[in-house]
């Protein structure tokens, strides 16, 4: 006789995304309505102690569980995708750090990658797709048909995360300095950035981004102002998210050749801050993508990625039963 297999279906569920700007915890049933919601700061384990990122997911779940009117241990099983979980070697102890607060059995930590790829299409959680995440940090990370996974990007502000909200105002303060200095040509962000809150002269922006509090995500809240000056035809903004597209493209082409994935027909599915610009984004994405996979579509992910981690803890769920 075929498996069959057994599910608590009144069970409740709950989602976290960790990534460098905010952190989102959703609680849900089977059917993925979510009942409460909560969000705390970042938890790029990359970006913080193992403690920090402990206190800070802690925080959103605590604020979902309040949100939906239930306590801890009516949830079944949680779920938890952190960015730079994998990248800092932490997954394992934030695993067991997790475990001690919610219990053993009932928690599974993976990369926030994981989770936004669980949530790409309307398919089985397993489903061959490939999911570009640009926020804080970029990231493309796909599988197969056979189940194999493969990912390029999201080495983190340092050595990559080009095409992130992050790399993209680095580039545009950039373009505001050499300016300043005389280096290069006038450009509409110099007025934008120069009276955005707590910058008022140059002196003042660079106490505001070299302070000892400061990351990836203070430099990351410029992205609004490099957009608005694309947006009023600045050619130098522009370029920007040119070079950005391109490089996101050449992240997800990277995917589908380790993957072997150009003569097949895929969804990449795109989340993050970063695609509200739109085609001004996608159009370069499309452009390096097309000639190695032409039967790829580009758009939008089906579930965002908290509640792609509520459907890996739902899968997780569905265990043998004896016949």
């Amino acid at each position: 006789m075929g498996r069959c297999y057994t599910r608590v279906v009144a069970a409740l569920f709950m989602g976290i995304d960790g990534g460098g700007t905010r952190t989102r915890a959703v609680v849900c049933g089977t059917d993925l309505v979510v009942t409460g919601r909560g969000t705390a700061g970042p938890s790029n384990a990359s970006r913080g102690s193992l403690a920090h990122v402990m206190e800070v997911v802690h925080e959103a779940i605590d604020d979902a569980l309040s949100a939906a009117g239930v306590e801890q241990g009516e949830v079944h099983r949680i779920c938890c995708g952190v960015a730079g979980v994998d990248a800092t070697g932490l997954r394992d102890r934030l695993q067991r750090g997790l475990e001690k607060i919610f219990g053993y059995g009932r928690i599974q930590v993976t990369s926030d990658a994981q989770i936004a790829l669980a949530g790409a299409t309307h398919g089985p959680v397993d489903s061959p797709a490939v999911v570009l995440i640009a926020g804080t940090g970029a990231i493309a990370f796909g599988r197969n048909a056979k189940g194999d996974e493969a990912r390029a990007g999201g080495w983190g502000p340092l050595l990559g995360d080009e095409g992130s909200g992050y790399a993209i105002a680095r580039e545009g303060l950039m373009v505001v300095v050499r300016e300043l200095d005389g280096r290069g040509p006038a450009t509409l962000l110099r007025t934008s950035v120069l009276s955005s809150e707590g910058v008022g002269s140059p002196a003042e922006l660079l106490q505001k981004l070299y302070r000892a509090d400061g990351g990836p995500s203070e430099l990351a809240a410029f992205f609004p102002l490099v957009l608005e000056a694309a947006r009023q035809g600045d050619e130098r903004c522009r370029q920007i998210f040119r070079r950005a597209g391109e490089e996101l493209g050449l992240a997800i082409s990277t995917v589908v050749r380790k993957l072997g994935m150009e003569e097949t027909a895929f969804f990449v599915a795109t989340v993050g801050g970063v695609f509200t610009v739109g085609e001004l984004i996608l159009d370069p994405i499309r452009s390096v993508l097309g000639p190695v996979a032409p039967a790829a579509r580009v758009g939008p992910a089906a579930y965002p990625p908290e509640i792609g981690a509520v459907r890996i803890a739902i899968a997780a769920d569905a265990e043998p039963c004896a016949t």
